[in-house]
């Protein structure tokens, strides 16, 4: 069993004890010690002097399809955004474009200290986004998009209802549990009105029976939850309380227009939340009521979203912006950094079902490496988590997945960075092409 060991660091546990100065000893895929790890064999030894070591970031609501659209569609309310870039370039995608997209998230989440994550995907081709997982070294958990409705005011509209629940299954069976357990299928819905009702019954059936993770959009836009409603004839909460999608192994993302009724229903049925704030915000979408869900103990975790709609797919970014948006309406006291730090490690490995979270013996080795000017001469009486959350200056040095290291020296193990950024660059431009020659055609019909 391979052994490494991590010397000299600042220990941010987000467990007990919270803070140390010392080592953490990994054996196979569990953390063996924490604390004082006495000189002797190692197959692997990470100098930490001089850094944080932290619990890998958990985030639980990206969009790696989306990593090729950064910068392609801005300043356009989420409707808008969808509708006249996002579906239309995820509908130009082909296998090795998603591929591209993937492999540079992926990279991105690795070398800024996201081990593992919920990822949403588009309609087809999701097997490109396992692999990129798998190859990379990364833990995921990935689910490809259902669309077999027409979303209000979209033309989102993916696949016929048997379709979908045919792939749905094949990527359960291929996936799930692969690559030694660190990838992991879910049934992802992309809104409560984009998927019929034998789509939601079908695929919590499945969910129930194989323990997947269940992943969708909730309430994002205030005028996009009221359309729904109308639509469905009840609000996007109520509707999957109504299916029996809620529960411990529910993740809703965004949840910004929630009625006091909803967030009653998700503490009730211990639903989690995936908490976007920067796309929130990017989009115009407004500010999920963060605050009051933890208030009523609704598990809130952290996501950037996708690149399209963040521009960044940075952890430790967002847990800064949980950090700093609901102080203005909630108070200054209202999300300490401790708190936005357990958002994005103990409250994301909750909602995935994840032993992870938290650096403590018997946990996944899910582990973050961090240079930063304090960690290595921080006062006794400050707060540590202040000094990860708003860092000035930060550099991930290491990650750890499962116990293996998957970026050393700020370079990924499994990858180059600079071969990934060409592919990447170069499907970017196939598919914006391809999307403009539909529209073209579309249009002189």
């Amino acid at each position: 069993m391979a052994r490494t060991v991590i010397r000299g660091g600042a220990v941010l546990t987000m467990g007990p004890p919270g803070f140390l100065r010392g080592d953490v000893a990994v054996e196979g895929n569990r953390i063996a010690e924490v604390g004082r790890v006495s000189p002797g064999k190692a197959d692997v030894e990470i100098d930490a002097s001089g850094c944080w070591v932290l619990p890998g970031f958990v985030q639980t609501h990206v969009h790696l399809c989306q990593t090729l659209f950064r910068g392609l569609a801005e300043d356009l309310d989420v409707m808008e955004w969808l509708d006249r870039w996002i579906w239309p370039l995820e509908q130009a995608l082909d296998r090795e474009a998603t591929a591209a997209s993937a492999r540079w998230g992926i990279a991105q989440l690795l070398l800024s200290g996201t081990t593992a994550f919920n990822a949403m995907e588009t309609a087809r081709h999701t097997d490109a986004v396992f692999e990129a997982a798998a190859d990379l070294g990364a833990r995921a958990v990935v689910g490809k998009a259902l669309m077999d409705r027409r979303e209000p005011g979209t033309d989102l509209l993916g696949e016929t209802t048997d379709e979908a629940l045919a792939d749905l299954t094949r990527l359960v069976d291929r996936w799930h549990g692969a690559a030694d357990g660190r990838l992991r299928a879910s049934v992802a819905p992309r809104a409560p009105s984009s998927a019929t009702e034998r789509m939601w019954r079908d695929g919590l059936e499945l969910a129930r029976r194989r323990r997947l993770v269940v992943h969708t959009h909730v309430n994002e836009n205030r005028g996009q939850a009221e359309l729904v409603s109308d639509f469905n004839g009840g609000r996007d909460v109520e509707v999957l309380d109504g299916l029996g999608a809620l529960g411990p192994r529910t993740v809703l993302a965004h949840c910004v227009w929630l009625t006091d009724q909803e967030m009653s229903l998700l503490a009730w049925s211990g639903t989690n939340v995936a908490h976007c704030p920067t796309a929130n915000l990017k989009l115009g979408s407004g500010v999920a009521p963060v605050p009051e869900l933890l208030a009523r103990g609704v598990n809130v975790g952290i996501g950037t979203d996708g690149a399209a709609c963040n521009n960044s797919l940075d952890a430790l970014d967002e847990m800064r912006m949980a950090a700093l948006v609901h102080r203005p309406r909630s108070g200054a006291g209202a999300m300490g950094a401790q708190r936005a730090l357990t958002l994005g490690t103990v409250a994301g490995a909750r909602a995935l079902g994840l032993d992870a979270g938290t650096v403590e013996v018997g946990r996944l080795a899910d582990i973050v490496v961090m240079r930063t000017p304090e960690a290595g001469h921080l006062h006794e009486t400050a707060d540590p988590a202040t000094h990860v959350v708003f860092a000035p200056d930060r550099r991930v040095t290491a990650v750890l997945v499962d116990g293996r290291v998957v970026v050393e020296d700020g370079e990924l193990v499994h990858g180059c960075l600079r071969d990934i950024e060409r592919d990447a660059f170069a499907a970017r431009r196939r598919v914006v092409e391809r999307m403009r020659e539909r529209r073209a055609v579309r249009q002189a019909g």
